[in-house]
């Protein structure tokens, strides 16, 4: 994802990505990898799991438990997951192309939505 973040950063995008790691390995891997993303921490797979994309291959207390199925979670302003792409296997996922576009229509159809919203609000 850093090689696009610019092209994240255009569509007014912000990326987090997250892993079952520690927050110290995470640091290592962010500083080795020059991330300008924040990587985040989620060992006891809370989130994973609340998002229902935990791994569910991986039995508690084995060194994989905590993976997720590999994908994207869109959150908007509002916290409001609006776009889940999880799949059960890394090479199933969408080209990063493809999620770049999915997500610019979204956002402009969301955008659209408000301005209906706005228009009918001073029609009133």
């Amino acid at each position: 994802m850093q090689e696009r973040i610019t092209e994240f950063e255009e569509a007014d995008i912000a990326i987090t990505a997250s892993t079952y790691d520690a927050v110290e390995q995470n640091a290592s891997f962010k500083s080795s990898e020059k991330l300008t993303y924040p990587l985040l921490s989620d060992q006891d797979a809370k989130t994973v799991k609340s998002l229902g994309i935990l791994d569910e291959s991986y039995e508690e207390g084995s060194f994989q438990y905590g993976v997720s199925h590999p994908g994207v979670i869109l959150v908007d302003t509002d916290d409001k997951v609006v776009l889940t792409r999880a799949e059960h296997k890394f090479k199933d996922s969408a080209s990063m192309d493809d999620l770049i576009e999915d997500v610019k229509e979204l956002i402009a159809a969301v955008v659209s939505e408000e301005e209906a919203d706005a228009d009918e609000s001073t029609e009133d």
